[in-house]
């Protein structure tokens, strides 16, 4: 598999890890007000079947996370959050409509309010970022959003800041840099040092090196260094954060993730291809195609939808292939 199509199989799981992982600390790094607010004691609470029935639908090539997020003030009031996690060298021009939707159909469906936070990791920035405005004839909305541009951040602060979110960002420049220079190994290598040396807790260290994982993948003899490197670092500082057991476990666990956003990729083009053609499937199509493990089969459903005269013709296909 091209090492594009494994950064962006992985991009969703990668990246909601973190949000889940790390939340307190993303607040604090990012919206540091709504941060002392939170009464964190009351814990956190991720609203991923409200967030699954608000979903819009993707804009073509380009790559979103979207979290919801309640958590509880400090003076009692209930509190929403839209974390929204955008990666693209062209930020698409709607892209400030598409915060306005989140917020007025979770104003419409749920009557919360909500603090709508976008992370944009690409370097390339557009006008109208924060703020989405529709307006005529003196009528109409001006809809604000915060803002984080990754790209943004001074190098140096982010080496000095202890948050583990710094890490995630600093992670995220030094994958735009390798890409332009060619230098991901020195790079990689650069972060995990950097990791051991902020002195973090187990879970988090592990967390942190999933992502940088991720972010910056390497050939199998690089990674093997990679390996030696953390072992040198666990060795002085006497404590196994990751023994080499957690860390095969850790590349499955990249593997498999992975293969489940091709996998869930390949059926969202089949079902997509339907829908140009003949409108929206069947939902016991729909839930056919959703329920196939095998891409080859995908491929083969995806020429299909393409070629096929009619939506029964296709049923038959899926008939006759699962």
């Amino acid at each position: 598999m091209p090492t594009q199509d494994r950064y962006w199989a992985y991009f969703d799981e990668a990246w909601k890890k973190i949000i889940e992982r790390f939340f307190p600390q993303l607040l604090r790094f990012f919206v540091p007000d709504l941060y002392k607010d939170v009464d964190f004691s009351k814990g956190v609470d991720f609203l991923d079947k409200e967030m699954e029935q608000l979903s819009l639908k993707a804009t073509k090539g380009a790559k979103y996370v979207d979290k919801l997020v309640k958590v509880y003030l400090k003076s009692g009031e209930e509190q929403w959050i839209l974390v929204h996690i955008e990666v693209e060298g062209d930020p698409k021009k709607d892209f400030s409509l598409r915060m306005f939707r989140y917020f007025y159909k979770i104003f419409d469906d749920y009557g919360r309010r909500i603090v709508s936070m976008a992370i944009l990791t690409g370097p390339k920035k557009v006008a109208e970022e924060g703020r989405y405005e529709l307006k005529t004839y003196g009528s109409g909305v001006e809809f604000c959003y915060l803002s984080f541009r990754l790209m943004d951040y001074d190098k140096d602060e982010l080496d000095q800041d202890p948050n583990p979110i710094a890490l995630v960002v600093l992670a995220s420049q030094e994958k735009e840099r390798a890409k332009r220079k060619g230098k991901k190994f020195n790079t990689k290598l650069y972060l995990t040092r950097k990791l051991y040396e902020r002195g973090y807790k187990k879970d988090e260290i592990k967390g942190l090196l999933e992502f940088i994982d991720w972010v910056l993948q390497l050939s199998d003899e690089e990674e093997e260094l990679i390996g030696e490197e953390i072992k040198e670092l666990e060795g002085v500082k006497k404590m196994p954060y990751v023994t080499s057991f957690e860390r095969i476990g850790m590349k499955k666990g990249l593997q498999k993730g992975m293969q489940q956003g091709l996998l869930a990729e390949g059926r969202e083009m089949v079902l997509e291809a339907l829908k140009e053609r003949f409108g929206e499937a069947p939902s016991f199509i729909s839930n056919a195609v959703n329920r196939i493990e095998d891409r080859d089969l995908l491929k083969s459903l995806l020429r299909c939808a393409v070629r096929c005269a009619s939506l029964e013709e296709f049923e038959l296909a899926l008939n006759g292939q699962r």
